[in-house]
């Protein structure tokens, strides 16, 4: 007959043999589940069946252990009988993460014991011990936490939460996990004495692109983080606000922003546009200077880093490229100039940003743009191929030691973009012209002055076709000349080998 716990009277308390082995062994959850939340601590069936399921997994565990000395795949049966035992023993950590990880460790043993050599690798001469009634198991498991996550967190957030950690941890499985688990198993599969070139399945094919895609993924959202912190440099250092001794908040009511909220493109369409805490909206800018940095390092990445710096004049040539001989057999000259290029863009569209603003650069921030952007090339010369003689009848670059050529370029680069600017500044090509001349000196120095030349006549080109239109002329105005050329060095950098090569 039950009795009333005390502490919760609405709670029946078992007694009896199943109350006293779950007592001891805490298995019964500890007023942290209502008895609905907890399907085995429902009734005295389900604690009995929970000290079955518990004895099971414990001598599972302990026959795969003896095994693993003669059949490497025992390990996995190991793991997954403890995560079981876990599950079983306490519900603390039961919903929407601990399902996720049951199912991704369940799909990890059906692939493996799918893939196995063994013949009938599914059921062990103990039927309790095979790997069925383990995936069973777990596959219960994985249905009852997700549901009583989904009771637990109806709203429509909650969905997209759900949606990206699924999509997250299935990328993680068919990426991370069962490649790795295979490598770990190939050492002990027999290997044959020769080796026949086959072509790739259709799952290995997928795999290697799905790999692809995420390193892509992954430098392209370098670059929307880089963009959200551009918007708080642009933003604060005209006013001059510190930049690295403060925390994130809304601009309106002042409230921290919490982690969740921080993560660039994501946070804004998660929010929906709005503060968290007091609902102001917040400026859509933030979201396009995030897009535009991930556009920057995404293409950078497919026309320069993946190529092998095939579009820099005078960069060597790689008979191998893509992201498996450039990334993952690291060519770091070319990592190097994909970043250093990176930086410049980036710069021009801080400058460009302070421009929007009516604001000038500072003095200091921008000296010690133009020192590091010189600083890098003269430190590591493959950072800027191109000689400052190409053009010219005379051969100086050979004769001068490599960092006194490299100092010669860059100054000599950083000269002709200021000059350029400067001319196109006194041309009044857009009522925002504070930063052009500075933005210019610095691809002058990163690019060399023969780029300088090149995107200095085809801006003057441009802003002289945009001025005679008057709504072009009107969005030139608004966004301001240094946008422009960021624009145009764009354009122009995909292309810079072949314009070179016209000269």
């Amino acid at each position: 007959m039950p009795v009333v716990d005390q502490e919760h009277p609405h709670y029946p308390q078992r007694v009896g043999a199943a109350g006293v082995f779950c007592s001891v062994f805490s298995l019964k959850t500890d007023h942290v589940s209502t008895l609905s939340d907890d399907v085995l601590a429902d009734s005295l069936y389900g604690e009995y069946a929970r000290m079955v399921l518990v004895a099971t997994a414990s001598c599972a565990a302990l026959a795969s252990a003896v095994r693993i000395g003669t059949d490497p795949s025992a390990a996995m049966l190991v793991a997954g009988n403890i995560l079981l035992l876990g599950a079983l023993v306490t519900a603390r950590l039961a919903g929407l993460l601990r399902g996720l990880l049951l199912a991704a460790f369940a799909c990890s043993l059906a692939w493996m014991t799918a893939h196995s050599a063994t013949e009938n690798a599914w059921l062990s001469p103990i039927p309790f011990f095979s790997p069925a009634i383990l995936l069973a198991s777990l596959g219960a498991l994985v249905i009852w936490d997700l549901s009583r996550a989904i009771r637990n967190h109806s709203s429509a957030r909650s969905y997209r939460v759900w949606g990206f950690a699924a999509a997250l941890c299935s990328m993680m499985l068919y990426m991370v996990i069962v490649p790795s688990i295979d490598a770990f198993l190939e050492q002990f599969r027999e290997r044959p004495a020769s080796y026949t070139i086959e072509e790739l399945t259709l799952l290995e094919s997928l795999r290697i692109r799905s790999a692809k895609f995420a390193v892509f993924a992954i430098f392209t959202y370098v670059g929307a983080c880089w963009g959200s912190f551009l918007n708080v440099v642009a933003f604060s250092l005209p006013r001059k606000q510190s930049i690295a001794l403060r925390s994130s908040a809304c601009p309106q009511c002042g409230a921290p922003l919490r982690r969740i909220d921080n993560l660039p493109v994501f946070s804004y369409l998660n929010l929906g546009g709005r503060c968290r805490a007091c609902g102001a909206r917040i400026p859509i800018r933030y979201l396009i200077v995030e897009l535009i940095a991930a556009a920057i390092f995404a293409s950078l990445f497919l026309y320069e880093l993946v190529t092998g710096a095939a579009n820099v004049p005078g960069f060597p040539h790689y008979h191998y490229t893509g992201i498996v001989w450039i990334i993952l057999y690291t060519k770091w000259p070319v990592i190097g100039i994909y970043f250093y290029h990176a930086t410049l863009f980036c710069c021009l569209l801080t400058l460009a940003l302070m421009e929007m603003d009516r604001k000038r650069c500072p003095r200091w921030f921008a000296w010690s743009l133009l020192l590091v952007l010189s600083a890098l090339p003269v430190a590591v010369a493959t950072l800027q191929p191109v000689a400052f003689d190409t053009h010219l009848p005379i051969d100086l670059h050979s004769r001068l030691p490599p960092p006194v050529a490299q100092t010669v370029a860059c100054v000599i680069g950083g000269v002709f973009g200021w000059l350029f600017g400067g001319w196109l500044l006194r041309m009044r090509v857009s009522k925002r012209t504070r930063n052009l001349p500075l933005a210019f000196s610095l691809i002058g120095i990163a690019l060399g002055w023969q780029t300088a030349v090149t995107i200095g006549a085809v801006s003057a080109i441009t802003y002289s076709l945009l001025s005679v239109a008057s709504q072009p002329k009107r969005w030139v105005d608004r966004l301001g000349a240094t946008a422009g050329l960021l624009l145009v060095a764009m354009i122009h950098h995909p292309f810079w080998k072949l314009i070179a090569s016209l000269w």
